[in-house]
């Protein structure tokens, strides 16, 4: 995120998702664009994922280092703390947007094609907006010792 979004993505029905097929998404979507951007975006970027299995499993770190991501590039995220993600945010004004005036969908596709109109109308000021305050509210949690805060 930043100012662009990157994705969506979309997991195959019946896919699991673990560590192994999270690692393989990365290699296939995440590092192509990673390795497009130029190095002074690619010092700046931290790299952000929540907690689920796939994401903190060892494997997954393992290969994160072997791309490069690792050490402060990496966002290390307090336990239940899923309200300190930016995306979470996104995906409350994706789902208002999807979902307005009372929109309802028959089938998964028609949703998907919903979703992908969507993300293509997020501006690059919203993702500002949503990004921006990261530093603050990492450092009001840190002083409160990963405590709750009320953001």
């Amino acid at each position: 995120m930043g100012r662009e979004l990157v994705g969506p993505f979309r997991v195959p029905d019946g896919v699991k998702m673990t560590s192994a097929k999270y690692v393989e998404f990365l290699t296939d979507h995440f590092l192509p664009w990673y390795k497009k951007k130029n190095r002074a975006f690619r010092s700046k970027i931290i790299f952000m994922h929540d907690n689920a299995p796939s994401h903190a499993a060892k494997n997954t770190s393992v290969s994160l280092a072997a791309m490069g991501i690792k050490g402060e590039k990496l966002m290390v995220w307090p336990p239940s703390s899923p309200d300190l993600n930016p995306i979470e945010k996104l995906w409350s004004i994706l789902k208002q947007k999807i979902y307005e005036v009372g929109r309802q969908f028959t089938s998964k596709q028609q949703l998907w094609e919903a979703i992908l109109t969507s993300c293509k109308d997020i501006q690059a000021e919203t993702l500002q907006e949503l990004t921006n305050p990261m530093d603050a509210r990492i450092v009001k949690v840190i002083s409160k010792k990963g405590s709750y805060v009320n953001m």
